[in-house]
């Protein structure tokens, strides 16, 4: 019923065409090319079309050593989900069994997808669930968004605007600053960062859904935080893929702060939800992201490895490598960072 085909330029309005309709501004071609312009991962773009040769649901997919150094397949690394972008559910079997075939093709010793709206183990596929996205609506005014916060949550974002610590930017500029900002947090949480040149492409590739949205201290006019931001009008969705704050700012209630601001952004763009972003369930960051009352869904992370054995690596067995990187002084991790960073598949 259904032929799989190899991406070329030649798909390129076609497909972008379908993830407008279907999908979001991860499936975009612009966002493969952001990938291999940074990265160089391996191009396993696929598209199902029918006898006619219309698209029926798109795979995006690259292929790369992971941090263990074997070749995997993934759909999509350094973002939190990527939901099948098909014309109707009918495709679905279809669409793992392309996908069992392309692991096999490409050589990999597993293929990885990432699903948020599909939560059913698949025969054959190994299952992690251990992440939550949360969804919060943006309906109705900025009060409106705010009085589905837990009364705490209230209190610290009201008491957070009459302290008058922070000011709000939205200046591109501003980039480096936050890089560094970015740097340090991911240092401390045993993460390697990736270069300021990958966050640089978002403006170019999608200059008019990238927002840099950056958190002043008001009396040093120091960037303390931020968030890069990007608007999907497909889905009517502001996703945060990218952020980050200075952890000696908490007690001032900054993160409340920058979320309010992008609740905000996201009603000026006229959106309908903040996606604020993948978190471990019940940890610090899941409890923070819920308190807003946004819903937690959980995140459907499915591997196929055919007849391979390999490791998926995950916290338990990268902690000694976590470890190690958060006890490596600043300047071997800002150095080494952006060279790993395209290895862990984030």
């Amino acid at each position: 019923m259904y032929k799989l085909v190899k991406y070329s330029p030649e798909l390129h309005a076609d497909w972008d065409a379908f993830a407008a309709e279907h999908g979001s501004i991860f499936h975009t071609i612009a966002f493969k090319n952001l990938l291999q312009e940074n990265f160089g991962y391996q191009d396993c773009y696929h598209c199902l079309v029918d006898e006619h040769g219309a698209i029926q649901a798109l795979l995006p997919l690259i292929a790369a050593p992971n941090i263990l150094q074997a070749k995997v397949a993934v759909s999509l690394p350094f973002i939190n989900y990527l939901d099948f972008c098909m014309r109707d559910s009918v495709a679905i079997g279809e669409l793992f069994t392309c996908l069992e075939q392309l692991q096999n093709q490409y050589a990999c010793k597993y293929l990885q997808i990432r699903l948020k709206d599909y939560e059913q183990p698949v025969s054959g596929w190994q299952q992690n669930t251990e992440n939550s996205t949360f969804i919060l609506s943006l309906v109705g005014s900025e009060q409106d968004v705010l009085a589905l916060s837990s009364g705490s949550n209230r209190n610290h974002t009201r008491k957070v605007y009459k302290n008058d610590y922070f000011a709000v930017s939205f200046e591109q500029a501003k980039l480096p600053e936050f890089y560094k900002v970015y740097q340090k947090r991911m240092h401390e949480l045993g993460s390697p960062a990736p270069a300021l040149s990958f966050f640089e492409s978002f403006f170019r590739y999608f200059p008019e859904q990238a927002q840099l949205l950056t958190v002043l201290d008001k009396t040093s006019g120091q960037v303390v935080g931020g968030m890069l931001l990007l608007a999907s009008p497909t889905d009517q969705t502001l996703y945060y893929p990218y952020g980050a704050n200075l952890v000696e700012y908490n007690n001032k209630y900054l993160n409340n702060f920058m979320y309010f601001e992008a609740v905000k952004l996201g009603q000026r763009l006229g959106l309908e939800f903040l996606d604020l972003g993948r978190s471990p369930q019940e940890s610090g960051t899941y409890r923070f992201k819920k308190q807003w009352g946004a819903k937690p869904q959980p995140l459907n992370y499915l591997s196929y490895f055919g007849n391979n054995k390999a490791a998926v690596p995950n916290k338990e067995n990268m902690a000694l490598f976590i470890k190690l990187w958060q006890y490596l002084p600043r300047p071997i991790v800002n150095f080494l960072g952006a060279r790993l960073i395209k290895n862990v598949l984030p």
